[in-house]
């Protein structure tokens, strides 16, 4: 198979990085230092599940010099994806498939604008992965569990090919009959403890140990499971108890990329996050306060790393 990794960061140089070690033909899009580190010394993951270094590693900024592939996996921050997504055209042929590996619950709807319907397929991973230094990937979890559906809820061919090569490399790999379901499990969430957490600036023990900060947190919780039931997402009857049973799993000092995200004054996801969430919430009449909040009072960090971003341009 012959594969494109659109962004080389924790989630591509993880799961695309695995891939590449067991042979398959894989091309990473990255840029910077980070590019130039993989294309000198390959790409070094460190890993709890095995240490690995792919080397060489074939690893550019033009998806010109890749051509059309059998399978495009699209890593990019969520709030680089309506920019990065007319860049990935040189990649795709007619039997090209599209996985988008981010997080939220709208990433295949703006590539199907960008890029057509046909393409696309629905994807998610849970992954805790980040770049340690250029060139090099840090996974520190034995979480490693990527999602792969049809669109149209029915198994493919073109799916299966894929999810079965991740198997084969270690990788919890699902094809899903079931793809909305999936990612708006997920979602409610991520998107419910990254809003919390970067707002109130505590990791999950202390948002566990702080009952006025864990009741927001279930609130916003339940604000996303009402906006999945009302568009007919077909959430299990005890999504509320799961994920509150997930956060109970977690050390104490675990924290979400997009608390880290805030306090390093960097770009964060909230549009993807309580962003979408209360857009959705006005367009199918469901109150969001919790994460109408949480966008609100995060908004002017979000601007001023934008305009970080834009004067380092």
């Amino acid at each position: 198979m012959k594969i494109a990794v659109f962004g080389a960061g924790g989630v591509g140089g993880y799961f695309g990085g695995l891939l590449a070690h067991a042979g398959h033909d894989v091309t990473f899009i990255a840029r910077g230092k980070h590019l130039k580190a993989i294309q000198e010394n390959g790409l070094k993951v460190f890993s709890i599940n095995g240490d690995f270094i792919v080397h060489p590693a074939q690893a550019t900024d033009d998806p010109f010099e890749v051509g059309q592939v059998d399978y495009l996996v699209v890593t990019v921050k969520h709030y680089h994806l309506v920019e990065a997504a007319p860049k990935i055209k040189p990649l795709l042929g007619s039997d090209t498939t599209v996985i988008p590996l981010l997080n939220g619950v709208d990433a295949h709807e703006i590539l199907i604008e960008a890029l057509g319907s046909e393409l696309v397929v629905g994807g998610l991973c849970s992954l805790v992965a980040m770049v340690e230094a250029p060139g090099v990937i840090r996974q520190p979890t034995k979480l490693q569990r990527v999602v792969v559906g049809e669109l149209n809820r029915t198994p493919s061919v073109r799916v299966e090919r894929i999810v079965q090569a991740w198997k084969e490399c270690g990788a919890e790999a699902v094809h899903s009959e079931d793809i909305y379901a999936a990612m708006w499990t997920k979602f409610v969430f991520i998107a419910s403890f990254g809003g919390v957490s970067a707002l109130a600036r505590a990791d999950i023990g202390r948002i566990r140990n702080c009952p006025a900060t864990r009741e927001l947190y279930i609130e916003a919780i339940r604000e996303v499971e009402t906006l999945a039931r009302v568009q007919k997402i077909n959430l299990g009857p005890d999504i509320i108890e799961k994920t509150i049973a997930l956060t109970e799993s977690f050390e104490p000092t675990a924290t979400s990329s997009m608390q880290r995200d805030v306090a390093a004054g960097n770009l964060f996801e909230l549009e993807a996050f309580s962003g979408k969430i209360v857009k959705l919430g006005h367009a199918l009449g469901v109150p969001t306060p919790v994460h109408q909040a949480i966008y609100a009072l995060l908004k002017p960090a979000l601007l001023k790393a934008l305009a970080r971003e834009q004067c380092a341009k």
